[in-house]
């Protein structure tokens, strides 16, 4: 039985909204461990530079081979198999896939950790200590790739089957296993900080082992039991390499964007890599809850739909996602930037991060919030080229933002520092979205991509005019309350102005008559004009 669009609108709506509540969980609790290690070796220190630059490293890995291209070329096809009714042979085509995954894996985690290794014996003494450090450490956490990975691939199933919140959750195990290893080690730590950042490197290791436990539990009681049983020769193994490959070298360039950003940076010294990465985090928090919500729950949904053919069920989704995105990132934007160094006073300012801190980590944040909607909507734009099974064509994008970014960010830097590689960042992001959208068009002529463009007007309008709300009532705020203690000075600014500008938002949105809101608030009934637009 067809799907009508605006039911299965509805259906991600729902789906979307359960994923982003157990991704909001975990993102908390992911913002509370940024906040501990803040306080525990701020954001100037040789010690966090070393391990923020080495476990990049894995993190790229995970980007590539889990969250982007594994999700790319396997959810489609999972996924096609399941809405046929043949779970066997979804089940046998993922323990197959995921053992190609664990070998792959496993090879460049020992080479990775041996290669490693040797350039951290090799280096002169004249190398500097963070560049030392960083090489040292680097072999502890490259497991940790392997067993995210892992844990990404189980993930992969149970978004399969629309099993969307547990997985979002799993991120808490990681956050909580780091808090704790900070309060274990901070003794050892003001004593020799060395033996203590080897300690919590190994901590990591233990989150991602349980992380992968934990998913693949939960896919064991759902019907799947994992067996390592590579068949390189299977037809289907042979489709989903030829899948999985165009989707990894386009990630690997989004990946290369992201080492290009931490090679240049450690020019810039220990202070720039310690903003930039705190900066990051808190720009991707948002992306988190928001993009990475909705583009999994998109993958699953687009993909079964055009497993149908019901393109007009994918232009729908398609454009409830993108406006979704649009009306919850417009106003995070501007209030961000308006209120950006309260909110990271009020979030870090607190033991080795001090006012030097606050103001590097600021300047950065502005200059990536203006690609905060991009970021979102990129996780978005790139689901009807998978869910066709079109991995080639973000990997042409994704080249294109790579010369571009390079280009960029040594023009960017000599003058905005690393408020110019965030810059840059952003102005690729928008590229990125803008040609994968636009390149999707001959493939789902049912979209309309002035339908979304018109939606955005209105929100631009009311953000532009809660930022001004904003910045008023926190500015009359900040010279009452000059002779409060800084932290509930700092809460109460942040406050104030926030709520000024969230109300002035989401007043004029109903004002100017936005659909957003109301399908947001009513994703059981969505509406049917908006649908058809």
């Amino acid at each position: 039985m067809t799907t009508k669009p605006h039911q299965e609108t509805a259906a991600i709506g729902r789906s979307w909204l359960t994923s982003t509540a157990g991704i909001l969980a975990s993102r908390v609790f992911g913002l509370l461990r940024d906040i501990v290690l803040a306080w525990y070796w701020g954001s100037t220190g040789v010690m966090q530079a070393a391990f923020n630059v080495a476990f990049a490293i894995p993190n790229m890995l995970r980007a590539l081979f889990s969250e982007g291209a594994f999700a790319a070329a396997f959810v489609p096809m999972v996924a096609g198999k399941l809405s046929d009714g043949d779970r066997d042979g979804a089940w046998r085509l993922a323990e197959r896939a995921i053992s190609l995954q664990a070998t792959v894996l496993g090879v460049i985690t020992v080479l990775g950790a041996a290669i490693a290794a040797a350039i951290w014996a090799l280096l002169p003494e004249t190398a500097s200590e963070h560049v030392r450090l960083t090489f040292l450490i680097l072999p502890i956490v490259m497991p940790y790739a392997l067993f995210i990975c892992l844990a990404g691939a189980f993930a992969s199933i149970l978004n399969s089957l629309r099993q969307f919140a547990l997985p979002a959750l799993n991120p808490i195990i990681f956050n909580v296993v780091q808090i704790a290893a900070v309060g274990l080690i901070y003794p050892l730590w003001r004593m020799d900080e060395l033996p203590a950042l080897i300690i919590f490197c190994f901590s990591i290791l233990l989150a991602g082992l349980l992380q992968m436990f934990v998913l693949m539990i939960l896919c064991r009681r759902r019907g799947f039991v994992f067996h390592f049983r590579p068949a390189w020769n299977d037809p289907e193994v042979r489709l989903f390499v030829s899948k999985i490959l165009p989707a990894i070298l386009g990630n690997s360039v989004q990946q290369c964007n992201n080492l290009i950003d931490k090679a240049l940076v450690m020019y810039l010294g220990p202070a720039a890599i310690g903003s930039l990465a705190y900066s990051q985090h808190l720009v991707y928090l948002p992306t988190g809850i928001f993009g990475v919500a909705m583009g999994v729950v998109c993958l699953t949904s687009l993909s079964q739909a055009w497993n149908r053919g019901n393109l007009d069920e994918m232009a729908s989704s398609l454009d409830f996602a993108l406006r979704q995105m649009l009306f919850l990132t417009i106003p995070c934007t501007i209030l961000g930037i308006v209120l950006a160094e309260p909110a990271i006073r009020l979030l870090f300012q607190r033991g080795a991060f001090n006012e030097e801190a606050v103001r590097e980590c600021a300047w950065a944040l502005r200059f990536y919030l203006p690609g905060l909607p991009a970021f979102c909507l990129a996780k978005v734009a790139v689901t009807p080229h998978n869910a066709r099974k079109d991995t080639a064509t973000p990997v042409k994008v994704s080249l294109v933002c790579i010369g571009l970014n390079l280009i960029l960010n040594l023009i960017l830097m000599q003058f905005l520092r690393q408020g110019g590689l965030a810059l840059s960042t952003s102005i690729c992001s928008w590229v990125n979205v803008i040609a994968l959208l636009w390149l999707c068009r001959p493939h789902l002529p049912q979209w309309q991509p002035s339908s979304t463009i018109r939606a955005a007007l209105p929100l631009l309008i009311a953000a532009a005019l809660a930022g001004l709300a904003a910045w008023l009532v926190a500015s009359w705020t900040t010279g009452r309350l000059a002779t409060w203690p800084a932290f509930p000075a700092q809460a109460a600014i942040l406050l104030t102005g926030g709520a000024a500008g969230g109300i002035t938002y989401l007043g004029l949105c109903l004002l100017f008559r936005c659909p957003e809101p109301r399908q947001l608030a009513n994703c059981r009934k969505p509406s049917k004009k908006l649908a058809a637009s």
